[in-house]
């Protein structure tokens, strides 16, 4: 039973093999009639040209995988010594002029200073940098959000964690700030 399964299958690949190894076939010999059209109609000679690559087509060599290497021989040396071997170098490589004196650093991002408005840098200028800001609840206040600023009325004060909820005129939403992104009307 299972060998006449075995004997099934084995007829069954074969001849689906041997149909699609004969389309190929047939797709090789009019690629190679149309090759040689082609080579006569450019005056080339068909048969040199097809002699010298059927070789190279019939042997394929086994996987890689598979090959047993074979020892090179050591009286034949893979190079003459008199052919120098040069590596490849990128055409960068060439020394550029130089500047008199070092190269500056060229530096990433924002400047330090260009974040900072006036009324920021204000009260790193004063002799108490820490001078607590005090609100009042009901306190018109102007408070910066992301790109904008906005005008809001103080609703409530966290001395405790120097955070300021106000409630914006515009649109009434009430967003918590620190004292330091906020600022008196």
């Amino acid at each position: 039973m299972q060998s006449d399964m075995k004997s099934i299958i084995q007829a069954a690949v074969a001849e689906a093999v041997e149909k699609t190894l004969g389309r190929q076939m047939e797709l090789q010999e009019r690629q190679l009639e149309l090759l040689g059209k082609i080579a006569q109609f450019l005056g080339i000679e068909s048969g040199s040209a097809h002699a010298a690559s059927a070789p190279k087509r019939a042997p394929v060599p086994p996987p890689a995988s598979k090959r047993i290497p074979a020892p090179a021989p050591a009286s034949t040396p893979k190079r003459t010594p008199s052919v120098p071997v040069r590596k490849y170098v990128r055409p960068e490589a060439a020394p550029k002029p130089t500047r008199a004196g070092p190269a500056p650093q060229k530096s990433r991002g924002r400047p330090r200073a260009a974040g900072r408005t006036a009324t920021a840098a204000a009260p790193s200028a004063s002799p108490s940098p820490e001078a607590p800001v005090s609100f009042a609840v009901g306190q018109e206040v102007r408070y910066k959000q992301g790109r904008g600023a906005f005008n809001a009325k103080v609703k409530a004060v966290d001395e405790k964690a120097k955070t300021v909820t106000v409630e914006r005129v515009s649109d009434g939403k009430q967003v918590v700030r620190p004292f330091d992104k906020v600022t008196p009307a």
